[in-house]
């Protein structure tokens, strides 16, 4: 019997939850094998790296809403 056929016997006895989990699965190791762009360096983009969003110089100062619970 070949993988496939194997595959197809289990899957048919399984709880539709199950199914939703093998599903996501699969999409997952399609993914992982390159069938999506895969990133070009590997690296996450960090905080704030979104093209054309700039945070305020003041960004870390903090809030006058605050100013009664600083100490």
């Amino acid at each position: 019997m070949s993988i496939q056929q194997l595959l197809i016997s289990e899957i048919s006895r399984q709880p539709e939850p199950l199914l939703r989990e093998v599903w996501h699965y699969l999409n997952f190791l399609k993914s992982k094998a390159g069938d999506e762009a895969p990133a070009s360096s590997g690296l996450r983009p960090g905080f704030g790296s979104v093209p054309g969003i700039e945070l305020a110089d003041d960004f870390d100062e903090p809030l006058d809403a605050f100013a009664d619970y600083r100490p």
